[in-house]
């Protein structure tokens, strides 16, 4: 009985080491299952922001209405970029891949869980500014995350702010 019971017990011990090394280690997972694209374009947001004064939703143009704003396809950039900025190096590049047929692979700054479900248009509804989250883009040339977006994170600023922070509003 007494063998059997330490048997178990180093099953246990050896289980929770297990369970912690996952924990610990997950993060590095998480970039070799999502690894994030070599980078083709620094996109100038400081400039299209800033200096041409456009709003984050004239080319994220799905944060209203889907889960993540997503980076705008290639026939958004096209839309200004057929007539001006061509002598510029990065828009060569766009206009190259849109002739080419071939997308550009930006780098991916937000990812959230897969059991996390975010909407962008309650949070546009409420008036929180993009820039609450993502930090001031038009001060950027590449964009890079100005709040980690963990749970906590959020949960504070739902608090702070009157939103709900019941489990299923985010988690389904």
């Amino acid at each position: 009985m007494r063998k059997g019971l330490i048997i178990l017990a180093v099953f246990v011990v050896l289980l929770g080491l297990v369970g912690a090394a996952g924990v610990f280690a997950a993060p590095k997972v998480l970039k070799a299952a999502y690894p994030l694209p070599e980078n083709e374009v620094t996109f100038p947001h400081d400039f299209h922001a800033t200096t041409l004064g456009l709003e984050c939703e004239f080319c994220h143009r799905a944060a209203e209405t889907s889960r993540a704003a997503t980076a705008p396809g290639l026939e958004q950039c096209m839309f200004c970029h057929k007539a001006v900025g061509l002598a510029n190096p990065r828009a060569q590049i766009v206009r190259a891949a849109w002739e080419s047929g071939e997308p550009l692979d930006w780098i991916r700054q937000y990812r959230l869980p897969d059991h996390t479900q975010f909407q962008h248009e309650p949070h546009i509804t409420a008036g929180v500014a993009c820039s609450v989250c993502h930090g001031d883009v038009g001060a950027m040339g590449q964009v890079e995350p100005a709040r980690t977006l963990k749970m906590g994170d959020c949960v504070g600023c739902h608090k702070q702010n009157g939103a709900p922070t019941q489990c299923a509003i985010c988690h389904t």
